[in-house]
């Protein structure tokens, strides 16, 4: 009888297992939203998800926030933590992900499809636009000076908005630098590391008004966050532009490098891009 019984019980439990697990798949499992892994990068995820509505986070956590840092998760939304460049593969096997702009624009994804984005007045805007990097010293050349002007210009700002739907903004004010200063002499190159998008992009915009002053703008393209700070350091490169100033500010700290960011052209806003779901409201669900 005791064995009988001993069967009888493990029956119910696989039964009721089976229930729970039925109950789950159709629609009682937690909705999962895909985050950047990196630490700077899952600060600004939670954040945006928290102007959503979506969590709560402790008071003061702000921009060094972890989902440890999650204090209210009313919809039980599960936070999972995927490398930043593969977030745009793994949106058809979450509800949504978090996407920074540059990996959004090189994966095709249509910022209009985005239901979230981070306000470009928002305070990881200011701390994590990218930055026009130089050597020390090299502040005040006339090369950083024509560079800039080129840069900070109404057409550039006028080709950010059109070229990427949101997905960048430009943070300068239009004329900041002031006029492109003519070349002289011999030395009229002007060489630049750069990612491919969206900063060589930007950076073809200004060749021509720079060659009307007698500049040459060769822009060096790089695949990684290293070797154009490398570049710089070595003399190979003016200028890079790839970056923000705290990832440049590790980067002097780790290396002993002494480069200076010299103006923020423009901020890449995380957004929250759908899957599974189709807009916040179906996350709540």
């Amino acid at each position: 009888m005791k064995f009988k019984k001993f069967i009888l019980s493990c029956a119910g439990f696989a039964a009721a297992f089976a229930l729970a697990f039925s109950l789950a798949g159709c629609g009682g499992a937690a909705k999962q939203v895909a985050v950047p892994s990196d630490a700077t990068n899952e600060a600004r995820a939670l954040l945006l998800l928290e102007d959503q509505g979506l969590i709560t986070l402790a008071e003061g956590a702000g921009l060094a926030a972890t989902k440890n840092d999650i204090v209210e998760n009313p919809y039980g939304i599960e936070i999972v933590e995927t490398e930043a460049a593969s977030l745009p593969r793994v949106t058809a096997d979450v509800d949504a992900a978090v996407i920074n702009g540059n990996y959004a624009i090189g994966a095709g994804l249509d910022p209009a499809t985005a239901f979230a984005s981070e306000d470009a007045a928002s305070a990881a805007a200011d701390k994590f636009a990218n930055v026009i990097v130089v050597r020390a010293g090299d502040e005040g050349s006339v090369k950083t000076a024509a560079l800039l002007a080129a840069l900070q210009s109404d057409e550039v700002q006028e080709f950010i908005a059109a070229a990427y739907s949101g997905a960048v903004t430009a943070v300068f004010e239009p004329g900041a630098a002031g006029d492109i200063p003519q070349a002289e002499g011999d030395d009229v190159v002007i060489k630049v590391g750069a990612s491919p998008a969206p900063h060589a992009e930007i950076l073809a915009q200004v060749k021509d008004v720079l060659a009307a002053k007698g500049w040459v703008l060769e822009v060096v393209e790089f695949t990684d966050y290293v070797q154009p700070n490398v570049a710089l350091s070595e003399g190979d490169l003016d200028a890079n532009y790839f970056q923000h100033q705290p990832y440049l500010d590790d980067y002097n700290a780790q290396n002993g490098t002494d480069l200076a960011g010299v103006a923020k052209i423009h901020f890449e806003p995380l957004s929250v891009y759908p899957g599974k779901s189709a807009s916040v409201e179906a996350l709540k669900q």
